[in-house]
């Protein structure tokens, strides 16, 4: 934080902020964590788990930037930022992606039967 009108950083405010800010948000990761396995262990429907699990993990992840990454849109740089992360998290999806379909496609490749049944790599016997 800066002291008024000087904009002299004062060591003590902003070292106890950024301790609430972690430790605010440990805290809310800790409750979402233990929300999801609550959620799974529950009575509830298959979808209404699946459902209530991947809110719980948005919320986790939006906790994470807000109080570990401290991304917020009030700052001036904060857009840099923003970019920053949604850039980073193309690049996760197209490798996830990429891996998921070659992977799949390789299943696929492994699998494959001819009409009679048999394995396309074995010829059929007479």
């Amino acid at each position: 934080m800066t002291k008024p009108n000087t904009g002299v950083l004062d060591p003590q405010e902003s070292a106890s902020s950024e301790i609430r800010s972690y430790a605010t948000g440990f805290v809310v990761s800790l409750l979402l964590t233990v929300g999801a396995f609550a959620a799974l262990l529950s009575d509830l429907p298959t979808a209404w788990k699946i459902g209530l699990i991947c809110a719980a993990a948005l919320l986790q992840i939006i906790a994470h930037l807000r109080n570990f990454l401290h991304l917020s849109l009030a700052k001036g740089q904060s857009e840099e930022d923003l970019l920053l992360v949604l850039f980073s998290v193309c690049l996760l999806a197209i490798m996830a992606g990429g891996t998921w379909y070659i992977m799949s496609d390789l299943s696929g490749r492994m699998h494959e039967t001819s009409s009679s049944g048999a394995p396309v790599d074995q010829a059929p016997t007479r």
